[in-house]
């Protein structure tokens, strides 16, 4: 069987580097990214991405960090809690 083509493997990151990956594209790009748990496993996608709209919970990230400031208190208690 032959292997997936690099650009199609995905690493699995934590909330706190798929949090930082989201920061890292939306100063790339210059757009906000959405980082959100779907199925066990955090992704990050764009905002205007129908898929953001199923990622529960979900936070905005722009090249500031995240957009809103009662999602910081969110993530500081899911990284404590191992996500």
């Amino acid at each position: 069987m032959p292997l997936a083509p690099a650009s199609a493997i995905v690493p699995r990151m934590d909330l706190k580097s798929s949090l930082k990956r989201a920061a890292n594209l939306a100063e790339e790009e210059g757009e906000p990214f959405v980082v959100g748990l779907e199925d066990r496993h955090w992704r990050v996608v764009r905002l205007d991405d129908p898929a953001s709209d199923l990622l529960r919970p979900a936070f905005i990230v722009d090249a500031d960090g995240l957009r809103y400031p009662e999602d910081h208190e969110r993530v500081r208690h899911l990284i404590a809690q191992g996500e």
